[in-house]
């Protein structure tokens, strides 16, 4: 353990010493990050479903035979199709069918729903869970 952590220390201060002494070999060795390099990891994350922590804990009946969500009143939706939402969905490692529909200001108050009712598959991130992403809607 000793000798890794004065292996590292070596090379962060070799480092340091190159890019000092010469910016422009430098620059040579240890490339910028650019968007190029970020997307073969961005690319991945939107393959990928949501983490099963994130899923909605209390599955409703309604949305049995939808997708398994949870049954919410939204005060409006946007299209899983829009690259907005394609893009985010990507950034938070979401893989979006284009016919989701994303619900937004959700809650669980189904008795006076101003908006649509929704089946919800993730409402863990909600702030006070109150709110429900990546919805279908119910008929």
């Amino acid at each position: 353990m000793y000798l890794d952590a004065m292996r590292t220390l070596t090379l962060g201060f070799a480092i340091n010493i190159i890019t000092t002494a010469f910016p422009v070999a430098a620059s040579a060795l240890i490339p910028e990050p650019s968007l190029a390099t970020l997307k073969p990891l961005l690319g991945g994350l939107g393959n990928t479903p949501p983490p099963e922590i994130i899923w909605t804990p209390n599955p409703s009946p309604e949305c049995a035979s939808i997708n398994m969500g949870e049954l919410q009143c939204c005060q409006g939706s946007l299209a899983g199709d829009l690259p907005l939402i394609q893009f985010l969905a990507a950034v938070f490692g979401y893989k979006l069918d284009p016919n989701d529909v994303n619900g937004v200001l959700c809650s669980n108050n189904l008795e006076n729903c101003p908006g649509i009712k929704a089946c919800c598959q993730v409402t863990a991130l909600d702030y006070a869970s109150e709110k429900g992403v990546n919805a279908s809607r119910e008929s």
